[in-house]
């Protein structure tokens, strides 16, 4: 290949013809940047996964190493990942009231302009600055890989496709399993010009003069430099632990994907699918929210009734044919096969029982490439006052309003004061966490909000009839739970087997929706007059709308938009507050 401004350099795998012109164009920009001294084209085959084996485990001298097709490192060992956000607009990347200087960032409803909903703010200049500091010849006497990624299905309608720059053969390997790595994604980079432009070096040009595999006691691992260039899909990476945490991949299908959905009229959460089947072999589909696990729940339906986790990761959400579906960007057979389980601590070199020897890129548990009809989008809250157990939205405006501005509950951290001050306070703070979200948003908190009402607007079949007389699809009903609700420092709700039949009421709200004999109305939205269940529990407090209790979290929400939105509060959320404050 040669380079204008560099030279030549050698091509040891793949054809450059394989490469679009905007793909070669970039190319060149970064070998002229890094200066490698050579290029490794991938196209996702079986012998490409052998080869970066042992191409891993010649560097870091572990024999085991050769038949792994993951390797993480321990999630806990490394800190956070400094992502900062470069973007025309301002307001995409530092949304509302910024923290002020020295104070903490404890998130607390006292502290409520101390929250953060996006990264740092990185101007033209500092990004260049950056980009020349940490990437100018940093891959030296190294091999730069290329490797094109799908997520979602190769060639299907709502995937979105990258390619990914690198130089660490360990973020080629964990690319693979993650998402869809194949040659034929090369044909479909070249039939578009939007798509994922993605850097990343280890930050180690040869010689090496140090040690990279265990660092010292006393060195403790700190997480990436990360940059989103937002108006350009670009996403650039300078660290040791980038692509060898299980968060990695969050980097494309949360943060690059958020900000592609709201162009394109989609949404990318971190969420559940679960498929929700009754006695009668009937199945719904619904997203499910939590910041915990669903194994956590520990579900055990009744005789008759199934529960399958579909998938666990994340959701894209869109409209098809009048209704709304949800699909998971990321790879699936590696959870059939055990991935989760499948790791390799580069620092212990400790592995796990299951190893993947290979796998189909192209093969999906999914029957149609749009993914499944949801039928409820179900918020799992974390609250030790009086949020009801269960509670549906009377629309799709005042579920987002709701969501938007949800407030979980942490432990509190302890301080240096007395003992006795410790035992009077509250054990638990109240965080904001809109949409129960845990990355951050990484562009506006108003555009947010306003693409989540946006999406409540059905998109009408192709195939149905115009007509001056149509009316929109309704979006699916929204639900919020809370298991968690104490009185005088205990749990009210049992738990265990009791759990799954909160999904068989979801299940019937949803199949039988103008059915209301088992609701309660409230100005809030409609809560449930009675469950089955196993356990005798005390059920009124868990179904009760406290209205002193509801006004003053109207308040809070109040706040908290008018603090983080400011001049861009949607309108919609105003209306909302004061119908909902009417209501109670």
């Amino acid at each position: 290949m040669i380079v204008p401004n560099y030279g030549q350099i050698p091509v040891v795998k793949g054809d450059l013809s394989w490469l679009s012109p905007e793909v070669s164009i970039f190319l060149n920009e970064c070998v002229q940047l890094m200066t490698p001294s050579a290029i490794r084209i991938c196209n996702g085959s079986v012998f490409e996964a052998q080869e970066l084996r042992d191409a891993i485990a010649n560097e870091f001298g572990g024999e085991e190493q050769k038949m792994l097709n993951r390797l993480h490192l321990n999630i806990t060992d490394i800190g956070f990942d400094d992502i900062n956000v470069y973007t025309k607009d301002r307001v995409d990347a530092e949304p509302g009231k910024p923290a002020p200087q020295g104070s903490t960032n404890s998130g607390s409803s006292d502290n409520i302009e101390n929250v953060r909903l996006s990264s740092h703010y990185m101007s033209a200049s500092h990004f260049e600055f950056s980009k020349e500091k940490q990437f100018n010849g940093c891959m030296n006497g190294r091999t730069m890989y290329l490797v094109p990624f799908s997520m979602g299905p190769i060639g299907s309608r709502h995937a979105v496709v990258g390619i990914q720059i690198t130089d660490d053969p360990v973020l080629v390997l964990n690319l693979r399993s993650t998402f869809r790595v194949l040659s034929s994604v090369w044909d479909h980079l070249a039939a578009t010009t939007h798509f994922i432009r993605s850097v990343h070096s280890i930050g180690m040009p040869r010689p090496i003069i140090r040690c990279i595999v265990t660092p010292t006691p006393f060195e403790t691992p700190v997480g990436s430099f990360i940059v989103l260039k937002h108006d350009e899909q670009q996403v650039w990476a300078h660290g040791y632990t980038f692509g060898r945490t299980p968060r990695f991949g969050k980097t494309f299908s949360i943060h690059a994907a958020s900000w592609i959905g709201t162009k394109k009229g989609w949404l990318a959460e971190n969420a559940a699918i679960l498929a929700i089947t009754n006695p009668k072999n009937e199945t719904i589909h619904v997203c499910y929210s939590s910041l915990a696990s669903v194994e956590s729940l520990q579900l055990q339906p009744g005789p008759g009734w199934k529960i399958e986790v579909i998938s666990e990761k994340t959701v894209w959400i869109h409209w098809h044919n009048g209704k709304m579906y949800a699909l998971c960007p990321e790879n699936d057979e590696m959870d059939d096969m055990g991935s989760p389980k499948n790791l390799s601590n580069l620092f212990t070199g400790a592995t796990s029982e299951y190893q993947i020897q290979s796998f189909n890129p192209q093969k999906t548990k999914w029957t149609s490439d749009v993914g499944v009809p949801i039928s409820a989008y179900i918020f799992a809250n974390h609250r030790h006052d009086q949020y009801p157990l269960i509670l549906e939205a009377n629309s799709w405006e005042e579920g987002v309003c709701l969501a938007a501005g949800m407030r979980v509950s942490v432990a509190k951290p302890r301080s240096n004061s007395s003992e006795n001050s410790i035992e009077s306070s509250p054990r638990h703070i109240l965080v904001e966490c809109p949409m129960l979200r845990v990355d951050a948003i990484n562009f506006s908190f108003a555009k947010y909000v306003n693409h989540w009402f946006e999406m409540g607007i059905g998109v009408k079949s192709s195939s149905s009839e115009s007509s001056d007389t149509y009316e929109a699809p309704p979006p699916p009903p929204i639900f919020f739970t809370n298991l968690h609700q104490e009185i005088e420092g205990k749990l009210i709700w049992p738990g265990g087997v009791d759990n799954a039949k909160i999904f068989e009421y979801i299940f019937a709200r949803c199949t039988n929706p103008s059915d209301l004999s088992n609701t309660t109305p409230s100005g809030i939205g409609k809560v449930p007059k009675s469950l089955e269940l196993s356990a005798l529990v005390n059920l009124p407090p868990l179904l009760q709308v406290n209205i002193r209790f509801w006004l003053t979290e109207l308040n809070k929400l109040r706040i908290f938009f008018n603090l983080q939105m400011e001049c861009c509060l949607p309108p919609q959320l105003e209306k909302v507050l004061t119908d909902l404050a009417g209501n109670l």
